[in-house]
Order: C-alpha cells, then structure tokens, then sequence
C-alpha cells in the first residue's frame, strides 16, 4: 500500500478513535431512532419511501415511472455484507459475479464483463464510471456502509437526466446527513476470508445549524482458490477516511462538503508473456489510491422550486506492471427545478465535466497520446405533465451532450404514468441512450496475445480507432407495482431493447513493424475496434415483500433475459454473447426477529449457468445470527456459500485468470454511543 496515503489513514483512524474515547459520554447516535423507524415500517410505508433517481426530484418509490428498487440501511445491517457490490445482489435483474478477489462483473439486462460499459455508477452524484476503459473499478470503490442511507438502482435507461452510458441502468449510491449520524460508532471484526476489518464514526454538531461527520475504515481480504483448488494470488487490502458537513444557515438554504482519501493494494493472477519478457506475469500486484471532495448548495425558492449546484473533484491512481494511469476529474453541475402553470413539473440543467489523464507506455498497453484532457458539455429539459390529477401524467425529456469523441449526442424520453387506485401504478416508456467511446476505445494499443511462429513473433494487438462512435439503444419498458395493504408489495417490469452500432473488433491486414518493439522479426496482427453488431433484448423482472408476521419479512425476486445477436460471424466481444449471461435468476431473503433481542436472517440466490465462460449454475446461501445483548451493542456471526466448498461466478476473461469464491464466515462488533 503506498506509503504515505496509507500514513494519512492510519492517522485519521488514531485522531477519530481518541476523538471517541474523549467524546464518549456526550449523546447517543441518532442512528438508532433511523434504524427502529425503517426495521418497524409496514411494507407500505417501505413503498412510500423517498428516492430522487428517476425524475432527479423526490418522489414516493410507488409513484416512480421506472424499473427501481432500493436497498435501505436496515438491508445493508440485515445483510451483514461488507463491500458495495455484493449489496447489489438484492437487486432483481441485476447480474453480480463475483470474477476474483478484489474484481467484480456487474450490469443489468446484459452485457456483463469485467468492465461492464453499459451501467452508470454515481456515489452523492459523483459518477465513478471510468472514462479509460467504460465501466467501473469496484476495486476501488468503496465508503463506510454504515453512513449509506440508500442505494438506488434503476434498471434501464436513464439517459435524459443522467447522460451517455446511463444505457441499461442507473446505480445511485446516497449517503446520510450528517445530523442522521450523530454520536460514535466503532465497529471491528473477522474470520477466514474476511481476515479483518474495523471502522470508526463520530458525528457532532458545528454551532447551531451545522452537522459534522468523519471516519476511517481498513480492510484485509484473502485470496480466493483457483479450480484445482490452489491459493489464486488474488488478496485486497485498503484503508480509507473521510468526512460530510452539512451547514443550514437559513430555512431555505442548505450547504455540503464532503471528501475521501483512500489507499489499497490488490492482486490478480495473470498468464501472459508480453514482448521483450522471457517469463509469464504471473502474480500482479496493483497499488490504487486517491481521493475526492464534493460540494453542493440548494436553495428553496419556494415549496416547489429550488436550485441546486455541485462541484465535485477526484484524481486515482493505479499502478501495476501493465496499466499506469493517474486520471484527474472534475464536474460542475447546476440543476432548477419548479412548477409552471400548475400541472407542469419542470427541470432543467447544466453540466461540464472535464478529466485529464496519464498513461505511461507499459509493455501491454500503449496510449497515443500519452496525455490526454477532454471536455464534456451537457444540458437536459424534462417537463412532468399532470393529465389527471393524481391520476395521469406524461413526462417528456432530452438530454444533449457534446463529447470529445462523438460529438454531440441526442438522449431524448417519453414516460407515461396511470394510477388508477392509491395502491396501484402502471407505466410505460420509450427512451433513446448512448454509450460514448471510451479512452481505449479510442487511442488504446493493447498487447493481447504473443505466439512464436519459428523467427517470428506473432503479435496480436488490439487497436483504438478514431473513427470509433457511440453505441445506441432504443429502449421499450412498461410495468406494474402493486401495495394492496400493510404487508405486501408486487412489482414487475418488462422491457424489449433495441442495440445498434455494438462495439466488436475487426481483424485487418497483418504488418510488419520493426521499430514497433525494437525487433524485426515481429508480426502485428492488428484487431480494430468497430462499431459492427446489432442485437435485441428482453425480459421481464419481479419482486415482491411480505411481511408474514410482525417479527418475520421474506422479499422474493425473478428475472428472466434473453439477448438476440443479429450476426452469423464469430464474436470476441464476450459482453455480446448471450451464453455469457444468466437467463434465469432468482432470490430470497428472509428478515426475523426473535425474542431476547436476536436477529436470524438468510439469503437464497440461484444463477443459471453460463455456458459461454465454462461457468455452471450455482445456488448460494448466506445466514447471519444477530444479537443486542444490551442497548447499542451488537454481536453478529455471518456465514456465506454454506450449499458448497467454492464455486465460479464469472470466466476467464484474456489473460485474467477468473477464481473460485470459496466458503467463508466472520465475526462482527459493532458498538454505538
């Protein structure tokens, strides 16, 4: 881990702890009045709850005109989990596979990969979608779980209001205020897998109008085994700190600022012998810090208009013996929303972005040119009709946006909105959404493959193209939620996607290139990367939540995904094939609260078998036994994959050597004051 980041943390994590002992006969956490109110709400009221991703204004979860579903805090405590992604499980339709680890494949609707391109990701509206390669390093993404108020997923289109690669879906990751997380909180824990981890929080009050929050947290995570059932090299460590504000100095204004600083080294197993070396990479190790820092202000016209601006700045850095990169972001956003003439809702924003880049040549990756900024400029207008009041309603927006690489790009959608009863909803919508070119795809020489042929060494190389452009999504969905009474809640989504202009590669002409790698014997075997293929899909998803008692919930869910490739020619790109994707997925989960003041919770999920990475169906099982032997205090033992010793989730993907996720428990304290 480097050195001085992790110093940094390391310090944090003493002053937060010797702020705690100090502190710690000053006021309870308000923590524990958040958690009885959401663990005491009726799956009605659960429905009720305010999430702000689909129209970017808050609304109930039952009115909202998309494909949502929200994991709450008391989820994430329930769960017992301790990493971002394997939360997103709970989410009907999404795909999690679990490649290593410290790596993740996650999407929705399809096109799962290692860095799958088609599924925007934001934390506090900070996006943490990459521009180098598309996708999401979840390796490095990471926050204290406890401050997570919520995280909303939206699967399909959110374009018009999130922008380009908000294709098959929108994660929206919300932390608390800093006045919901008052008080301290230290928790620490481990086992066989999750070797140990600890955190600390203390939240206090700045004057009269002002809330604070900090933390620090540190992990270590063993490897994984290979299929052969040896240790896969591929163990993640990371420390992190951080800190929220929140400031009111008057009833119609409102200011944050929070940041992050991170730290961690990850390792992967790799079989590859790149030019000029003599032995394969085997081991890699990858060290990755950063941080970021985040402000908003919103101000309250009135009760119904407000406008809110937010800056947020964040630079990364990875290093490992085949990707250097040191990336720079920062984001200026202005958003109004108000109502005209009574039965329009309208909002309009602005947006620039701009990200600057460093990319050494390393010998498996070659960026031309090495250094790079680009600029993004965006506006959206979304305009909710009011038809029938509380009744109908129609909401007609566009996004424009113009990009370094395409150009300008046109995201426009139509949503309708019929609510016949209090307890019933039904929506329909037609959206257009595009996935921009990434860094890579763009200006990327990527070493894939070297083979000797007698004197000659074949090269295989997968190229950037200039010419490369947007990929383009047509999108149809319709639902039904339902929430006839106080313990149950239906829902479901069907949609049909039409893909255009997919990205694949396209072999061309072989060459010889002495000067490439100072030899002149190498043959490059250039794979150009093509906007060639088209495809379709559709599915349905379904959940449900029953409370069966006062002390027992169960929530069930089922997707089904079809994906049709409209080619007869070979495809590389393993995101295209359908083989590569579960079609059938479902899950249970089971909340009980039993006397003395113990929790017994399980997790059921079941994947199909993925046929196209040598990947078999498994279903897994996770149990967690809670217990609050006295007022703040809880103990909790969390036992995950009981059904099997290890299994696969996702496939080798190139020279990244997939591993298997074996059985695993830990222990956990969490205390509170």
């Amino acid at each position: 881990m480097n050195g001085k980041i992790l110093w940094r943390v390391g310090w944090t994590f003493f002053l937060v702890l010797a702020w705690l002992a100090v502190h710690s006969t000053t006021h309870a956490s308000n923590q524990d009045n958040h958690l009885l109110y959401l663990k005491n709400l009726s799956i009605a009221q659960l429905s009720s709850l305010e999430v702000t991703s689909v129209s970017k204004t808050e609304e109930k979860m039952s009115d909202a005109d998309a494909a949502i579903y929200v994991i709450t805090q008391e989820d994430i405590r329930r769960s017992g989990l301790t990493s971002i992604p394997e939360l997103l499980r709970m989410v009907p339709g999404l795909q999690v596979a679990h490649i290593d680890g410290n790596k993740w494949a996650i999407s929705a609707r399809g096109f799962n990969a290692w860095y799958s391109d088609k599924l925007l990701v934001l934390m506090d509206g900070r996006s943490i979608y990459t521009p180098l390669f598309s996708g999401v390093n979840w390796n490095m993404q990471d926050t204290f779980l406890d401050d997570i108020d919520r995280i909303e997923v939206i699967r399909g289109p959110g374009a018009t209001l999130w922008g380009a690669n908000a294709v098959n879906g929108v994660i929206n990751i919300i932390t608390k205020k800093a006045q919901d997380t008052q008080g301290g909180l230290v928790k620490a824990g481990g086992g066989n897998l999750e070797q140990g981890f600890g955190g600390a929080r203390y939240g206090g009050t700045i004057g009269e109008k002002g809330w604070y929050r900090v933390y620090a947290k540190y992990f270590n995570r063993a490897s994984f085994k290979t299929r052969s059932g040896h240790d896969a090299n591929d163990d993640w460590e990371m420390g992190r700190c951080g800190f929220r504000m929140d400031f009111y100095p008057s009833l119609n204004n409102e200011f944050t600022l929070e940041g992050d600083l991170f730290a961690g080294q990850s390792s992967s197993f790799l079989a590859f012998t790149p030019p000029g070396r003599s032995v394969p990479f085997d081991e890699i190790s990858e060290d990755q810090n950063g941080g970021d820092i985040i402000g908003s202000f919103r101000h309250h016209f009135s009760e119904t208009s407000d406008l809110k601006i937010q800056f947020y700045f964040d630079r990364t850095h990875r290093y490992n013996p085949y990707i250097k990169e040191t990336r720079n972001n920062f984001d200026l956003d202005i958003q109004h929303s108000f109502v005209a003439f009574k039965r329009h809702h309208l909002i309009w924003g602005l947006e620039y972005r701009l990200t600057h880049d460093n990319l050494p040549r390393t010998p498996v990756f070659i960026f031309d040119p090495k250094s790079r900024t680009d600029n993004l400029f965006s506006g959206f207008l979304q305009d909710q009709i009011s038809i029938i009041d509380k009744t109908l309603d129609i909401t007609l927006g566009t996004k424009l946006e113009h990009n370094d690489y395409s150009g300008f790009e046109v995201q426009p959608s139509f949503r309708i909105r019929y609510k016949p009863t209090i307890h019933q909803l039904f929506w329909a919508a037609i959206s257009r959404a595009v996935r921009t070119p990434s860094r890579a795809d763009h200006d990327m020489n990527f070493t894939l493959q070297t083979l000797n042929v007698g004197p000659v060494q074949n090269i295989m190389l997968l190229r950037g193209n200039d010419d490369f452009g947007s990929e383009k999504l047509l999108a149809y969905e319709a639902g039904y939620r339902f929430a006839p009474g106080r313990r149950y809640s239906f829902d479901i989504s069907l949609f049909y996607n039409v893909y255009r202009d997919l990205r694949t590669n396209h072999i061309g002409e072989p060459t010889q290139i002495p000067s490439l790698f100072a030899s002149p014997n190498i043959n490059i075997i250039p794979l150009n990367i093509v906007n060639q293929y088209h495809e379709d899909g559709y599915g349905l998803e379904i959940s449900s939540q029953i409370g069966m008692t006062k002390w027992w919930k169960l929530s069930l869910s089922y997707s089904w995904l079809k994906l049709l490739l409209h080619t007869s020619k070979q495809v590389n790109d393993i995101e295209l094939k359908e083989d590569n994707i579960p079609r059938n997925q479902f899950s249970i989960r089971s909340y009980m609260d039993l006397p003395a003041n113990i929790q017994f919770d399980a997790m059921l999920f079941h994947v199909d078998t993925l046929n196209g990475l040598d990947v078999p169906g498994y279903t897994r099982l996770d149990m967690r036994l809670g217990w609050n032997p006295i007022k703040n205090l809880s103990l909790s033992l969390k036992l995950q994959n009981l059904l099997d010793n290890r299994h696969p989730e996702f496939g080798s993907i190139g020279a990244l050597r997939a591993s298997e996720v074996p059985r695993s428990f830990y222990g956990k304290l969490t205390w509170q004051f």
